[in-house]
């Protein structure tokens, strides 16, 4: 069985619990404010990667 994709919208608003954010996103008075999506925190890395010598 494939594993569930993670969606960001559907964790907007919840209240933060270990693991929510496998991709990082923000926290705001104890409910997520904002969470990155796979495709963001890929492209994110890729372009980190592109600076190191």
């Amino acid at each position: 069985m494939p594993a569930k994709k993670f969606k960001p919208e559907d964790v907007i608003g919840k209240p933060y619990r270990r693991g929510l954010l496998p991709y990082g996103g923000g926290i705001v008075r104890g409910k997520i404010a904002f969470a990155v999506s796979e495709e963001e925190h890929n492209a994110d890395m890729k372009r980190l990667k592109a600076l190191r010598p």
